[in-house]
């Protein structure tokens, strides 16, 4: 009997993750999606506008030189050294080491590289290199603080390889807190560290009804919501 919950309880977990992969295909926000349409989305802006935008914008803010420097300070050791640690093939291993060196190369030069960073710490994450990769991250949003998708890497990071649940719950909500056109994928990543890491159903469909408030018609998250309810 055991056992049979056992399976039941993966067959769940498998049907809900296969549902969730569906969704993010369907309405393009994977992680890689996400950051590319806000690059994009930013860049419109600017060109538009003809001014710096500090929402996730593609350059800062901060002319203040005694701020600069200050900011400086913060970044992390761009000669950190490359060790991979992840069983990765030939082919991935040599690329990112490949990646990491030219993004580096490029953050010499400027610092203010939104891009840069985020590249740097999915590199870093790829080789094993989590700590390096939450360093990447963490000055990302030192230095594009209204920018929801570091914030939301972190919450990643933190929920599952350097797990701290506390802080993953911080950045997740945050990501929420800094995307002002409410995409759906940052409330359906929280709903699921609460549900499978932090095992908090409670917070699992309060999160989803805040994410009905600002999506109403948004079908599939009624659908998640309908299910939860239902186990």
């Amino acid at each position: 009997m055991e056992n049979n919950l056992k399976i039941s309880i993966v067959t769940k977990r498998i049907g809900f993750l296969i549902g969730i992969a569906i969704f993010l295909f369907a309405v393009g926000l994977s992680g890689w999606f996400i950051y590319r349409d806000y690059v994009k989305h930013q860049v419109s802006n600017k060109v538009s506008n003809n001014e710096e935008q500090a929402n996730g914008g593609q350059s800062s803010v901060i002319s203040d030189s005694n701020i600069v420097e200050e900011i400086k300070k913060q970044m992390p050791d761009l000669d950190r050294k490359i060790v991979v640690t992840e069983n990765l093939s030939t082919e991935v291993r040599l690329r990112a080491i490949n990646d990491i060196g030219t993004i580096v190369a490029k953050l010499k030069e400027d610092y203010d590289r939104r891009e840069e960073w985020l590249n740097l710490g999915i590199w870093r994450k790829t080789i094993g290199d989590y700590e390096g990769a939450a360093e990447a991250w963490k000055f990302a949003t030192i230095i594009r603080p209204n920018d929801p998708v570091a914030f939301h890497n972190l919450g990643d990071l933190y929920s599952q390889y350097l797990p701290d649940f506390p802080k993953a719950e911080k950045y997740y909500l945050t990501a929420i807190e800094k995307d002002t056109s409410h995409q759906p994928f940052f409330y359906v990543k929280l709903y699921e560290f609460y549900l499978y890491y932090y095992k908090k159903p409670d917070l699992a469909e309060k999160i989803l009804l805040d994410a009905l408030k600002t999506n109403p018609d948004n079908e599939y998250l009624q659908k998640i919501l309908d299910d939860l309810r239902q186990q």
